[in-house]
């Protein structure tokens, strides 16, 4: 039984809970239309959040496994509806719950944090008709299926219901970023970034500074100070800051359910290396443990098989290993 540290809302604790058709209503509320089966007033207090938190966990539910269909129909045959009658909002929402998990490729239950999921519904709904409403008689549903509500607010993208960072925002975190990276007196990076580090560096093809990080900051003070001291740290580290899914309050990833396979590559990192999350060593020192020990990408951004299993565990490159990691290998940084 897990114990909670810093943050006791984690992806096991969610914030908050709906079912999961209720996704497309929060689009209709925000587009300003009346969602029956999300009322304003529900609505708008999950609005609020999501538009100041974008790490906030969403669990998404459904009670399709939880009725007991044919005893009851069993025990009370008048219970059974007459051919051509309109089905209950309750068959109806069970349907529609279904739809949007099956779209989404999640399950009764899955929790993941609001920026993933609002990108994943859009990339993957373009509009609630045939999921909100049909023209089958007795399962009309939503009037507001076809008033291009929801397909207005996903034309503004996840940014419109999610908040976002500003560019002057990432601005300023880079700077204040690159300041403590080159004064400070050490460097506190989680384990694989020296692997991505490695795959842009490319032996020396790697050069100006990358978009959504500080990793190009932090190649320049260990190649002006080799021994400078370097904490492995797991989750978002000092790289992170400037990063559009950076969430500063928290120093959460907004990514993919907050990149979860990140959290899975440092530690295995850690493993192939003996060490611990906390320890500190001079970065020379870490680099030659590194390239000694783990000889390509594939072990631990290709999980060691190069297997896809889930949109989640995508691989990161060439699953059977990205050439610039091994470039850099064989030169190291310091030529």
């Amino acid at each position: 039984m897990s114990s909670c540290t810093d943050f006791c809302d984690g992806l096991c604790r969610p914030a908050l809970t709906i079912r999961a058709g209720q996704l497309l209503g929060l689009v209709c509320a925000r587009a300003g239309l009346e969602c029956p089966i999300l009322p304003r007033e529900e609505a708008a207090p999950l609005l609020e959040r999501l538009a100041q938190d974008p790490t906030a966990a969403l669990r998404l539910t459904s009670d399709a496994d939880e009725v007991a269909h044919h005893p009851v129909l069993w025990r009370d045959p008048a219970a059974s509806p007459a051919p051509g009658a309109a089905v209950s909002p309750a068959i109806f929402d069970r349907k529609r719950d279904l739809d949007v998990l099956q779209r989404l490729g999640l399950m009764p239950g899955d929790t993941r944090r609001a920026r993933y999921l609002f990108e994943l519904l859009f990339a993957r709904i373009e509009t609630p008709e045939g999921i909100c409403a049909y023209d089958t008689p007795g399962w009309e549903g939503c009037p507001h299926a076809q008033s291009g509500g929801y397909e207005g607010v996903r034309a503004d993208g996840w940014q419109a219901v999610v908040h976002a960072r500003t560019p002057e925002e990432m601005a300023q975190s880079r700077r204040e970023s690159a300041r403590r990276i080159a004064e400070g007196d050490r460097l506190f990076v989680r384990p694989h970034h020296f692997m991505c580090l490695a795959c842009w560096y490319a032996g020396g093809e790697g050069t100006g500074l990358r978009p959504n990080d500080t990793l190009a900051e932090i190649l320049a003070r260990i190649r002006r100070e080799p021994t400078v001291p370097v904490t492995l740290v797991e989750g978002s580290c000092e790289a992170c800051y400037c990063c559009d899914g950076f969430d500063p309050p928290t120093t959460r990833c907004t990514h993919a359910g907050g990149l979860i396979r990140d959290y899975k590559k440092d530690l295995d990192v850690l493993q192939k290396l003996g060490l611990a999350p906390g320890v500190t060593l001079p970065a020379c020192e870490y680099l030659q443990l590194l390239f000694e020990r783990i000889a390509s990408t594939r072990e631990i951004c290709g999980y060691g098989d190069g297997i896809v299993r889930a949109e989640e565990w995508r691989i990161c490159s060439d699953p059977e290993g990205n050439p610039g990691y091994a470039k850099t290998r064989r030169t190291g940084f310091f030529a």
